[in-house]
């Protein structure tokens, strides 16, 4: 009974961890596709969007909040004299984190026990 019990528990755990790495993985998607956005509103190349996304996700891991972020992105647009909207640069991480969040494939503490079971 007690191993059962274990098992469930184990399970739960694997399931939260798996549900919390593809938020954070989605979440980073979001802001890698502002970053990209905003580089493209420059015209500047890929590789330069891609410098500029590592930045802004250092920037969310180190503690800055979302609306921190799109006012970083909005500032630096503004610097080089394009306007975009805070709603839009929003939007756009918002529909690409979305894009990108889908529940996991293990949805039932029951299914995740199956995955995490030794094979």
């Amino acid at each position: 009974m007690l191993k059962a019990f274990e098992d469930r528990e184990r399970a739960a755990e694997y399931l939260f961890a798996r549900t919390e790495e593809a938020r954070f993985a989605a979440h980073c998607g979001g802001i890698r596709a502002l970053a990209i956005f905003a580089m493209a509103k420059l015209g500047v190349d890929g590789r330069t969007a891609e410098a500029y996304a590592r930045v802004l996700i250092a920037a969310m891991i180190e503690g800055q909040h979302d609306e921190d972020l799109i006012e970083r992105v909005r500032a630096d647009l503004r610097a080089n004299g394009i306007d975009v909207p805070a709603g839009e640069l929003r939007g756009v991480m918002l529909r690409a984190t979305a894009a990108q969040d889908g529940p996991p494939p293990e949805t039932t503490p029951e299914a995740a026990s199956r995955s995490a079971a030794p094979r």
